[in-house]
């Protein structure tokens, strides 16, 4: 499948619906106001930064949504952006996609995000090129390594003092794969 006709799936999974977020100020806005309230946490999904301003947001999507390098499903349930999921790193050469994956604050700990990785881990392994997914986070991001692990993951690595993060904290990574054949 290319590129092209996944950016304009629209997946329906248990009561989600994953597509394409629209690059538009209202998504911008929306994703900005969700960002801005809750910066301690989505720093893990952001650790170059937070976004600016709604047009800093609607540059970035524009952006990611025009690259082979990435394709991430908005996840809205009652047409309501609770998040997203989806491959934030896409290697073709290599075989291999990241996955990634951020919930606004009030749907986190619902177990959204494990009902809707066996989706896109299906969707990533069906591509004839991917042969391994692979999915990291910040060493304290206990939910994200919780995810990892809950859905079959294996721990690589643990990458020392991987990151600066803009608090000037330096941070260990986690990294977690699971292959085509697993």
């Amino acid at each position: 499948m290319d590129f092209e006709t996944l950016r304009n799936k629209k997946i329906k999974v248990g009561g989600f619906v994953l597509m394409m977020v629209p690059a538009t100020m209202e998504y911008a806005k929306e994703i900005f106001k969700i960002v801005s309230q809750d910066p301690k946490n989505m720093i893990f999904w952001m650790p170059d930064g937070l976004f600016e301003s709604p047009e800093h947001v609607l540059i970035s999507y524009y952006q990611r949504n025009h690259s082979n390098r990435s394709l991430m499903f908005g996840i809205f349930k009652d047409n309501k952006l609770l998040g997203e999921i989806g491959f934030s790193g896409i290697m073709q050469k290599s075989g291999k996609v990241e996955i990634g994956y951020w919930l606004r604050k009030s749907e986190r700990g619902k177990g959204i995000i494990n009902k809707l990785l066996p989706r896109i881990e299906k969707m990533a392994f069906e591509q004839d090129w991917c042969h391994k997914i692979q999915l990291h986070c910040d060493a304290k991001n206990i939910a994200s390594k919780t995810i990892a692990e809950q859905n079959g993951y294996t721990l690589e690595g643990v990458i020392r003092q991987d990151a600066k993060w803009p608090n000037g904290s330096i941070r260990d990574k986690l990294y977690f794969g699971k292959l085509k054949s697993e």
